[in-house]
């Protein structure tokens, strides 16, 4: 998606170097001098940013369950794993054990965090797309061109199996329910 939005700035005559360049040539549209966006160009890139989210609901429906799985079991080792730490502290000759859960709590957090961010990342660059491309819509000629920029494209979301999208709100959501199981099992442990 950033080479989409960087295709895109690119795609004005002359190219705008920044969104604001071409935030400042759309208000200006329709005057004598402003740049106007190469058609073809634009119709290329917005097929290239529409296979990117045919792309991302084909991952969703094929890898979904993969992804439910994993963060399933994220969430079920950083629950564990975090309890283990705990049950581990009060015993002085474990250290050996106690650097294992370390590196395994982290490892299923960052697992788990970079997938979410991943997954984040690419919906917040296919919005900037988005926004990219409505701000070219004035300054294209009336023709196949614009017409294309006016078909309506859902927000990209990567979901695993429909149950849930995966974003960062998914990682800080999944680390919190972590935190709280744990407390419980502390609490009858005692």
């Amino acid at each position: 998606m950033g080479i989409v939005c960087g295709q895109l700035l690119r795609s004005t005559r002359p190219p705008a170097g920044s969104e604001a360049e071409l935030e400042e040539l759309a208000t200006r549209a329709g005057q004598p001098g402003v740049a106007g966006a190469a058609g073809a160009e634009v119709r290329r890139l917005q097929r290239a940013r529409m296979a990117l989210h045919r792309f991302a609901r084909l991952c969703s429906l094929h890898f979904g369950p993969t992804l439910l799985l994993a963060l399933l079991d994220d969430f079920v080792v950083m629950t564990c794993t975090a309890y283990w730490l705990m049950v581990l502290a009060s015993q002085t000759d474990k250290s050996v054990d106690i650097l294992v859960n370390v590196f395994a709590l982290t490892s299923a957090l960052c697992r788990q965090l970079v997938v979410c961010w991943v997954c984040s990342s690419a919906a917040e660059r296919a919005d900037r797309a988005g926004l990219l491309l409505s701000r070219l819509q004035p300054l294209l000629r009336p023709g196949p061109a614009l017409d294309v920029l006016q078909l309506p494209v859902d927000r990209l979301r990567v979901s695993a199996m429909g149950f849930r999208d995966i974003n960062l709100q998914t990682f800080t959501t999944t680390v919190s329910a972590a935190v709280t199981y744990l407390v419980i099992l502390v609490q009858f442990h005692k």
